[in-house]
């Protein structure tokens, strides 16, 4: 529920370089498959039907898990990604301080 009232409140701020969109992972089985969306919530980033991945120093860089600290760590996050995808790279470093970017531990399935 933060995690939505961030995007919701971040969204006029970012039309410029982005839409958000809120999906519910059941809807879409192949891309949560893919994307090995289990925890929630989870934040996905594309750039024309290009997937954009993110160096945070966490396990996994094909997404953004947890709530953001702040409204103002989405808004940076989104602008660098942004401004990677114009010069045609698919991942990009984090911009956002590593003690707010949550911890989790990654597990994969059946082992």
């Amino acid at each position: 529920v933060r995690l939505d009232d961030k995007l919701m409140k971040c969204a006029p701020t970012l039309d410029k370089m982005a839409s958000v969109y809120f999906v519910d992972p059941a809807d879409i089985p192949v891309y949560a498959s893919y994307l090995d969306i289990r925890i929630t919530p989870a934040v996905v980033f594309f750039f024309n039907a290009v997937h954009m991945r993110i160096d945070a120093g966490t396990p996994d860089s094909t997404k953004w898990i947890g709530a953001f600290a702040s409204k103002q760590d989405l808004i940076d996050l989104v602008e660098v990604l942004y401004r990677s995808a114009l010069r045609g790279k698919t991942i990009a470093k984090c911009p956002i301080d590593p003690d707010r970017v949550p911890k989790y531990d990654l597990f994969s399935a059946g082992v």
